[in-house]
């Protein structure tokens, strides 16, 4: 039988046995580096930018010369030259003089401000008359402002956004070392299965969580391997285990988890050389029958064979395991603030995940429960995102905001 964890105990099991799982790593292009973990910081070569820059279409100027320069009484300053883009000025910078400078130019040394062009006349005599008074460092980046030679610019376990390419690429690198991709071994299990491309007959159904499962784990950032159906039968179906804990890091069961007569999942991942069962249970709604073990040193994860129970448990459980074996931070779900639409029971003692579909009415957003039976799939297609109910609580009322997560 069962002996349930909540969600906060199966979150510490998850760091406590798989935080700094050992993968290795490997450099990557630029190009192909998004979403991907750095495996160690990364340090900028160079200070970017490597000169001081306007940041508008404006006049160099030493800023002391336009104090108390205003439209009635300008600053008449001595027109010097013209920064083009990309070229380094020829001239400097002295008192009493200006130069204009586009958006990016470097600014000619001895200038120590930048005044923007809406704030300075040209008449074509030789000068030009600045109406605006500047301060030292006004619409001027220095050099080093983005980022100082030898300063941390990324740290060690950071999934790479764009940004983040960009950053890299502003500092001359063209590739960068990540972490190996964490490896995962998808099985669905059960006599009842069939593939996608066959049809259906009796009381078959096709196999719809390996095909989810694969999509969410290339969407995360992680090398999903599928092992196909594995028919019911404790022989194949450990045989096909063993060999996809050998040959990756993380094992995904689904089928087979709960206390049925032909449910071989459990004494499967109990048999293994070197396993350690860490739960068998979760005290929530729906994916209460997940196993997790141990087995020389990988993961193994027995999810239920409903679609939508395996979903969640993939969404609260899986995810947080790739986060613990990656090493990234761990950071709060997104989510919108809604007011539920109507009101929804919920006393099972668990704490429950109800599918939502978003409504916008003027003034607010409305999260609409997506009703139906258990274990349909179509509910998860028809939801924008799910509300997370806590285990005590007895169910949520019309008006109450709640915290959308999307999907």
């Amino acid at each position: 039988m069962f002996n349930v964890r909540d969600v906060d105990e199966v979150l510490e099991i998850i760091d406590e046995n798989f935080a700094g799982f050992p993968l290795g790593k490997e450099k990557v292009k630029l190009a192909s580096a998004s979403g991907r973990v750095t495996a160690e910081a990364v340090l900028s070569r160079e200070d970017v930018p490597g000169f001081n820059r306007s940041s508008v279409d404006g006049y160099a100027v030493i800023a002391r010369d336009t104090n108390g320069a205003s439209e009635s009484l300008p600053a008449q300053l001595e027109l010097v030259g013209e920064v083009k883009m990309g070229e380094k000025p020829e001239f400097d910078i002295a008192r009493g003089q200006a130069a204009y400078v586009p958006t990016g130019g470097e600014v000619p040394a001895g200038a120590d401000a930048v005044v923007m062009i809406e704030y300075a006349e040209n008449l074509e005599d030789g000068f030009i008359y600045i109406e605006k008074p500047a301060a030292p460092g006004n619409n001027m980046v220095f050099a080093g402002d983005d980022a100082k030679r030898g300063s941390t610019v990324i740290q060690a376990g950071h999934r790479l956004r764009p940004q983040d390419i960009g950053a890299l690429a502003a500092m001359g690198y063209p590739e960068v070392a990540v972490k190996r991709l964490v490896k995962v071994g998808i099985l669905s299990t059960g006599d009842e299965l069939v593939g996608i491309e066959e049809e259906v007959a009796g009381a078959k159904v096709r196999d719809v969580n390996s095909h989810f499962l694969y999509s969410e784990l290339i969407r995360y950032g992680a090398e999903p391997v599928p092992y196909g159906i594995i028919k019911d039968g404790y022989e194949r179906v450990r045989d096909a285990v063993s060999k996809a804990v050998e040959e990756c890091d993380l094992v995904l069961v689904s089928g087979g988890s709960s206390v049925g007569q032909k449910d071989e999942t459990y004494r499967v991942i109990h048999s293994l050389e070197g396993c350690e069962i860490l739960l068998h249970g979760i005290a929530v709604k729906p994916g209460k029958p997940t196993i997790m073990a141990k087995v020389k040193g990988k993961a193994v994860v027995g999810l239920p064979g409903h679609p939508v129970s395996a979903y969640f448990i993939y969404r609260v459980v899986v995810r947080r395991l790739l986060d613990a074996m990656y090493g990234v931070t761990q950071a709060r779900e997104p989510y919108l603030v809604a007011e539920m639409a109507c009101n929804y029971p919920s006393n099972e003692g668990r704490e429950e995940y109800l599918p939502v579909k978003l409504e916008t009415v003027p003034g607010k957003t409305l999260a609409n429960p997506v009703f139906g039976k258990s274990g349909l799939i179509t509910l998860l297609a028809a939801a924008d995102g799910y509300v997370r109910i806590g285990r005590g609580v007895e169910g949520l009322a019309a008006g109450q905001r709640v915290e959308v997560i999307p999907f």
